[in-house]
Formats: C-alpha cells, structure tokens, sequence
C-alpha cells in the first residue's frame, strides 16, 4: 500500500504541479483513511491493460464509523460478494443496506470487528461545501487493476439542472473531470480537503473534458435517508416549476421577486388536483423563451420558497402522502391551497 501511495504522490507531483503540494498534504490523507476501493467480481492479473475499469470495481468513502461506505450502485457486480479495501484496515465484506435509483447512490454496510470501525475515517459531509467557479479540485477513482487514481481539475459552472441516469434532476456542480466508469461514485474534494460531493454519470454523455459532481449536501441528505429508512422516497408535486428572479420579475411586473414559477402540472397529479395552474403561453424576448402566466409558489406550510431547489427541499422533508399548504400569487393575488404530496 505505502507503494501505492508514493506512486501516487509522485505522479501528482509531476504531472500536475497545481494540485501536487496539496496532493500531498491532504489528499494521501484521505486515500489512506477516507477513500474505499469496492470490489464485486474477480479481479484478474491482464486486468491492468484494459484502458477502462470493468463493472465490478469502484471507488467509495466512509461515511462514519458504524461502517457505513458510500458508492455508485453501478458499479457493483455481484450483491453476494462486495468487499472493501480500507487502507491499512485490510479487506472486509459488506452488504449493500438501500439505494436511491434517481442519484444511483447506495449505502453499504461493511462488516468488520469493532476494533476496526473505531479506526476509520469518516468523510466529513455534514457542511455544504460548494466550490467555486475556477477552484481547483481532484477525485480519487479507480484503476482497471484495481489501484487507486488521481484525477485533478477545476470546476467550470457551480449548480446547474442536469438530468441523472435514474430520470431525476439535481443541481450539479460541472468540472473539468470527465466521469467514466472508474471515477462513478467517486468523492471529490477542493485542493485543501474539502469534501464537496460525489461524482456521477448523467442521462446525457458529456464531451470528454465535461463531467458532474453531486453535491456534499444532496449526498448528505440521500445517504441519511437511506441508514434511517433503508431507501429514499421523494415527495411528488406533479409539476414542473422554473427559478423566478428579479430579472424576471421587473421583466414581467410579478409581485414578487423570488418563488417557484409552476411551468405546467401534470394532469390528475397533485398539484392539479390542487387546482394550481401551469403557463399557458410563453413570450419571447431575443434568443429567450419565458413561460408567463403561472401560480408562483412562495411558500410551503409558511415557510419561505425562494426557488425551484428550494420547493423541493421543503417537500422532501415534508414527506410523502402529507398534506401541506401551498401559498401561491395568482393575476397579482397571493392564495392558499391544500395539497397532498405523492410519492416518486
């Protein structure tokens, strides 16, 4: 292992000297005592001249010291058979406690004495953490053989809408980091340490210098989720809302300038049964395109909804199959509605 770890040090140190001072004053730290190597199938000797790592391998972290290791569902093989490489720990099997298929994280359970769980070292998630655009930043992934990888970049657009494999949406953070097989699933931290998220595959395929991190904060709220209740069930509105702005709102004379713009519902869906009301046209200015004409949702049970995010955040912590009240502006109007969240 300590190999490993100077083969490691010193190709940072080489190829990518932006990065290579704290490569290595935090980033072995964390290959050592944070990052886990999760194998489900048989890793054989010619493996280390495949050019992509095969399914069945892939890079984790410790999320605390009862055991509990982060991953991509993807990458795993074979249920009957994960194990986990934890540094200087050693190798202990694992078994996988739930999954969430929209951001495809999945929590394992490693079975190991308590010797050992003492000993781990959890990745700290419990801030928000975001990078900022043009940070610095590196992701620890896997070889094809099985070895741990370095892979450094910036990040180029903080939160963007971007679509998962598991049909979902989720505010990512996009970095110069292109995500194949062996980085899935793999923690990402700032040149200082900071943990700011997992990286994920997306329904689309980026170009080859593109790649998306789930942020610390998202990963935080999944895998909580997924140790107390074993899966992830997401409150269901039935519509689709846009960001509103003070741009948008001196631009259209709204009443106010931060909410929820619900787009359009779906048909029989929660909000529509509700009665909250979609844009029935859009106006375009230049090379833009603007719904008009929607409820504005600025408050969930009374508390505050300043965006998109935001709305979604409050009913997910609400819960499915609960009823809430929905405070909306309507033709300049603000308007109460009960709705009764389905689930997704």
């Amino acid at each position: 292992m300590q190999r490993v770890l100077l083969s490691i040090f010193l190709t940072c140190l080489i190829s990518y000297p932006v990065v290579a001072t704290d490569c290595n004053a935090k980033g072995l730290s964390f290959i050592k005592k944070s990052v886990v190597f999760v194998s489900s199938t048989t890793t054989k000797p010619d493996d280390v001249t495949h050019p992509v790592v095969h399914k069945g391998l892939g890079p984790g972290f410790i999320y605390d010291k009862k055991g509990h290791i982060v991953i991509e569902s993807s990458s795993i093989s074979d249920v009957h058979s994960i194990e986990c490489s934890v540094g200087a720990l050693g190798y202990w099997p694992a078994v996988i406690l739930g999954k969430d298929p929209v951001t495809g994280i999945a929590v394992l359970e490693m079975k190991a004495p308590s010797r050992v769980l003492s000993a781990l070292s959890p990745v700290s998630a419990q801030g928000r953490v975001v990078a900022g655009f043009g940070d610095h930043i590196f992701a620890i992934g896997v070889n094809p053989d099985g070895s741990p990888a370095i892979f450094p970049g910036t990040v180029s657009s903080a939160l963007r809408p971007i679509g998962l494999l598991g049909g979902g949406v989720e505010n990512l953070i996009q970095t110069t980091i292109y995500v194949h097989r062996g980085l899935d699933g793999a923690p990402v931290f700032t040149k200082s340490g900071s943990f700011i998220g997992m990286a994920v595959k997306t329904a689309e395929e980026p170009p080859p210098n593109v790649g998306f991190v789930l942020p610390s904060s998202v990963v935080k709220w999944v895998v909580d989720t997924i140790i107390e209740n074993g899966r992830v069930t997401r409150a269901y509105l039935g519509a689709e809302v846009a960001n509103v702005d003070s741009t948008l709102a001196r631009l259209f004379n709204l009443p106010v300038e931060k909410g929820a713009l619900v787009v359009r519902v779906t048909p029989s869906g929660p909000a529509a049964n509700a009665g909250l009301m979609g844009c029935k046209k859009s106006l375009r200015l230049g090379n833009r395109l603007y719904p008009i004409g929607g409820d504005i949702i600025v408050a969930v049970d009374r508390i505050p909804v300043s965006s998109g995010k935001a709305l979604m955040e409050i009913l997910n912590q609400k819960g499915p199959g609960k009823t809430v009240l929905v405070s909306f502006y309507r033709d300049g109007r603000l308007r109460r509605t009960n709705v009764i969240l389905g689930k997704r």
